[in-house]
């Protein structure tokens, strides 16, 4: 807005009759005001005197009512300053009167003369009545108020010292989430005086980027806070709010007249910001303001900068602060002169309350720095701090003790009692794990950094080689020898690894060539370690891993260890457990799986589980069953096993399913087998002999052979009403596989298969003929002659003559 420009205002109040009504009512207007904001407008300017003001007032006590001077955006993104003042009685003289004077700025205008609002804080500028010809006086100008200054705030500040990091990190808060302004809580502010809530409102304001502090929205007083729109409400203690503690997330409240606050919260901004105030020296706000951030995603809010500028004018700062300003500095500190770093320095060296693990790594890079003022005063704590820190070294991340060694030997503070601590430390660094950081976690790039730390410190240290590769042997043992035998080369290339039998576990495995047996190269591998570690279980143990790490073990692989160790040997190991694993998880068709059940169970030197048992037995009972060297009753076996072994994993139940199917469905089924299948009516067992029953092989058995379709429709049609699974299967056989099959017969081949059901007499050719009668459609078997459930399919009709 142009110098010069009359500001468009408003006037309030409660009038006499006149052509726009009497009592509260807009008396002047400016004509660059939109008329659709003035009901807006209206909801903001209102006054209600404090609860316990006196209802009737003095002349003398109206000075004492407080203002309500306010700072507001519209909803068209204008913005609206305001000044309140009770009035008293108004021209009826009644009583509840008050007088608003506002100016309106449009969205693009800023405050006149450069000012912040909360500079307008008793401006001359502002009217204590309306025009009395309903214009507003031309007004080209808002003059500052005169009651704060740097001085007075400060004093403030000092005096408000244990609030005031609350109220900065609650200010900061209210622009972190500026895309959802819905979430931002408002912030309360009581005090008896509603110029102590200006203070608050101009200390929030010298913080904030100039952007943010002149679209800062507040009220100095209000007495109905919960229906204020502004970022920043002020309130006396009677004012019509109940704080309920931090139940409300609404509100953040800083009540400073001993009622109840909010939690503060965590910030290190904020704490820096608060001593700059108290060590009255806001101008370093706007310094650092101009300087680079250092690192922070808010930028604006960057804590490093400000830390940096407030440490260069001896400003005490926490270890937060210092480890900030420290990092800055590194940072961008080189574009400064000794003026700069004299004083940081000295401040940092200094400290105050105990250096946490950040600071003294924070400090490392500015050793150099800190060396070139070791004869000053200020390094005096500092050299005393890093004694003590270097006493408990050993309970130090490693990463601090490498920067307590670093500072030390900038400072020339003895170190030698810290060197036999390196080892045990640097042997955790080199493997990548171990409590290095406070929290347990660390980077990859971070681990290696270390390593690459401690390795050239190893190059200075060889009398603490054989700790540290102790270290590493024994982790070897139970984690990645290979990995682990290369760290040890990398950081001492000339140890002797012969005390350690897993670190040469793990060189051997990285000569091995590619495409080797992976059983031969087990045995080598077991070999390298030498023969003193032959049967050691760890050694055992980390050879397998080396081997079987990316390939998962097979069953022809396990059978050969298995076979080749000695039993007590794969169970101290554990390699039991990996053998026994190849076998359950084996393919259903996998040749060796069998052979290696029966492997385990033959060598087994422990009691397996019930259930490992009973799976391992089911799986070598199939291969016995597929090769034909099962003995009677396998099928009954089977059912038992299937039981005991559950949950039974799929392959072994697939492998046994068609093992038993592929017997029962043959030519020459053992005799009584069937029998027990269907007796059991195992719904898993007979739905894999209905799948097998329904495969090419014995549709083209069928086809070819008139005694396997007498036999089948015997099987098929006896056990009646046995069981509702036996049923459900024979009868679907009958219709879906058999009928369609001997359809398709020629007519002698028919006569054979009933020649076949004649042989030893009974009624099976009759019931065969009737059951493939034409037009006779889904007849079940064994029912034209009502078999009972006793006529089981113990065997075809004339067996028991052929036999």
């Amino acid at each position: 807005m142009n110098s010069g420009t009359c500001l468009a205002q408003l006037h309030y109040t409660s009038a006499a009759p006149g052509p726009d009504g009497s009592g509260f009512r807009f008396t002047a207007v400016s004509e660059d005001v939109p008329a659709n904001l003035l009901r807006e407008i209206e909801q903001l300017i209102g006054y209600e005197p404090p609860r316990d003001a006196p209802s009737r007032p003095s002349p003398s006590e109206l000075g004492l009512f407080p203002a309500a001077f306010t700072h507001s955006t519209l909803s068209d993104g204008s913005r609206l300053l305001c000044r309140s003042v009770y009035t008293g009685a108004d021209y009826s003289g009644r009583y509840g009167n008050f007088h608003a004077h506002a100016v309106w700025l449009p969205d693009i205008a800023p405050v006149p003369a450069g000012l912040l609002p909360v500079e307008l804080w008793e401006s001359p500028s502002w009217s204590s009545g309306t025009p009395e010809d309903g214009r507003p006086e031309p007004l080209t100008e808002l003059l500052p108020g005169r009651r704060m200054d740097r001085r007075g705030l400060t004093a403030f500040a000092a005096a408000r010292a244990g609030r005031l990091p609350a109220f900065l990190a609650d200010v900061r808060a209210l622009f972190a989430a500026a895309d959802a302004p819905q979430l931002i809580p408002q912030l309360i502010v009581v005090e008896r005086d509603a110029h102590d809530t200006v203070q608050w409102i101009a200390l929030a304001s010298a913080v904030l980027p100039r952007e943010l502090a002149d679209r800062l929205t507040f009220t100095s007083y209000t007495r109905r806070p919960l229906q204020a729109r502004q970022q920043i409400v002020g309130i006396l203690p009677d004012a019509d709010f109940s704080f309920s503690g931090g139940a409300d997330h609404r509100y953040r409240v800083h009540d400073c007249t001993g009622g109840e606050s909010s939690p503060p919260r965590e910030d290190p901004w904020a704490s820096v910001a608060a001593r700059v105030w108290i060590a009255g020296l806001p101008r370093l706000f706007l310094v650092a303001e101009k300087l680079p951030p250092g690192g922070d995603a808010d930028g604006a809010f960057d804590h490093g900068r400000l830390a940096a500028v407030a440490a260069a004018e001896c400003v005490a700062l926490d270890s937060v602060g210092r480890t900030a300003a420290a990092r800055w500095a590194a940072r961008h500190g080189h574009a400064f002169d000794a003026e700069f770093w004299g004083p940081l320095l000295a401040t940092l060296a200094e400290g105050g309350d105990a250096r946490t693990a950040e600071e003294w790594l924070a400090l490392a890079p500015l050793a150099d720095r800190l060396g070139r003022l070791a004869g000053h005063d200020a390094t005096g704590p500092l050299k005393e701090e890093l004694l003590g820190a270097l006493a408990s070294v050993g309970r130090a991340p490693l990463d601090v003790v490498l920067a307590l060694l670093e500072l030390a030997d900038a400072l020339s503070v003895e170190t030698m009692g810290v060197l036999p601590v390196l080892a045990e430390r640097a042997s955790n660094a080199l493997m990548g794990g171990g409590p290095e950081t406070e929290n347990g976690t660390e980077s990859e790039t971070e681990n290696d950094e270390d390593a690459a730390t401690v390795a050239a410190a190893l190059g200075r240290l060889p009398a603490i080689w054989g700790a540290v590769l102790g270290e590493l042997d024994l982790a070897a043992s139970s984690g990645d020898p290979a990995r682990l035998a290369a760290v040890a080369r990398t950081a001492m290339p000339d140890a002797d690894l012969t005390d350690c039998p897993h670190l040469r576990l793990g060189e051997a495995a990285g000569r091995r060539p590619a495409g080797d047996d992976p059983v031969r190269a087990f045995h080598s591998l077991v070999a390298e370690a030498g023969p003193e570690h032959k049967g050691r279980a760890t050694v055992l143990s980390a050879a397998y891993r080396l081997v079987w790490a990316e390939c998962p073990l097979t069953p022809a692989q396990a059978r050969l260890i298995v076979n080749q160790l000695p039993p007590d040997w794969l169970c101290s190991s554990g390699i039991d457990d990996h053998v026994t694993e190849a076998a359950l998880q084996a393919p259903a068709h996998d040749p060796d799986a069998p052979e290696l059940a029966a492997d385990l169970l033959r060598y087994a030197t422990g009691a397996l589980q019930p259930r490992i048992r009973g799976a391992l037995s089911l799986l070598a009972l199939a291969g016995q069953i597929a090769d034909g060297r099962a003995a009677p009753g396998f099928t009954q076996e089977a059912i038992a096993l299937c039981r005991v072994a559950q949950p039974l994993e799929a392959a072994i139940a697939e492998r046994v399913g068609h093992a038993v199917a592929r017997t029962l469905l043959s030519p020459q089924p053992p005799p009584g087998e069937l029998e027990q299948l269907v007796r059991s009516g195992d719904p898993e067992l007979l739905a894999a002999y209905a799948d097998k029953a329904r495969g090419d092989t014995v549709r083209d058995w069928l086809r070819a052979s008139p005694p396997y379709v007498a036999a089948c429709f015997f099987y098929w049609s006896s056990g009646v009403g046995l069981n509702a699974a036996w049923d459900k299967t024979r009868t679907a056989l009958l219709a879906d596989v058999l009928r369609p099959v001997v359809r398709k017969l020629p007519e002698g081949t028919v006569a054979e298969v009933v020649r076949h059901l004649e042989r030893p007499g009974g009624g099976w050719a009759r019931e065969f003929q009737e059951w493939n009668r034409p037009g006779r459609i889904a007849r079940l078997g064994g029912r034209l002659r009502g078999r009972k459930s006793s006529d089981s399919p113990s065997g075809p009709p004339g067996e028991e003559r052929r036999r």
